[in-house]
């Protein structure tokens, strides 16, 4: 198992805007001052940890594939897996403690903080997949291969929501203060689970 105990990655304030339904052209000269301030506060206002590893897979048909023992039935995951006999599960969290912090802001009165720390957490945990696949394929570039460059998650797709618990468990990630619930939802709410798959390396 591959452990990330820290994830450096910096969100463009661009996509934290857009996170938020806004750019800025948006904004008076104030209001955009505030938001750069509030953004510059978010950088050190979370950590973001994760975990990754390499698990063989088997198809069983066109929609479906087996693993760890459990069939996974996804047609449009099986599609993207159609040339991997191998997948990369990975997943990056942000601890409840600093989740918190956004909560904190919104009951405090700072609605538009916390509206920015909400987007720069979200930006920050999928930015931090990136990073964790970055590494992930210089290393497979050695061995002549690659991940797919889309991923794919739980509840996207045709991808039901409850294999999100079959992914928990296999990268164990109560070890890092996540907890699913029966619904198969993730607490803290800024955690998330990718599939990609691992293929042959092909210059160009």
């Amino acid at each position: 198992m591959e452990n990330y105990p820290y994830i450096p990655f910096v969100p463009d304030i661009k996509t934290v805007l857009k996170r938020m339904g806004s750019h800025k052209a948006d904004f008076s000269a104030g209001l955009e001052s505030e938001i750069n301030s509030y953004y510059k506060m978010a950088g050190s206002a979370f950590s973001v940890a994760g975990r990754a590893d390499i698990y063989g897979i088997q198809h069983i048909s066109e929609d479906a594939f087996l693993l760890n023992g459990q069939t996974v039935e996804s047609a449009l995951l099986s599609r993207l897996l159609g040339a991997s006999d191998r997948i990369y599960l990975m997943c990056a969290a942000i601890p409840q403690r600093d989740v918190d912090k956004i909560s904190g802001a919104m009951e405090s009165g700072r609605g538009l903080l916390a509206l920015v720390l909400d987007a720069y957490a979200s930006e920050y945990v999928d930015g931090a997949l990136d990073v964790i696949m970055g590494r992930k394929n210089a290393m497979l570039k050695r061995t002549g291969e690659k991940l797919t460059k889309r991923r794919f998650s739980a509840g996207y797709g045709d991808l039901d929501l409850n294999y999100q618990k079959v992914f928990y468990d296999l990268l164990d990630m109560q070890s890092l203060g996540v907890k699913i619930n029966d619904k198969f939802l993730m607490a803290p709410e800024k955690s998330v689970i990718a599939i990609a798959g691992v293929v042959e390396y092909e210059e160009g």
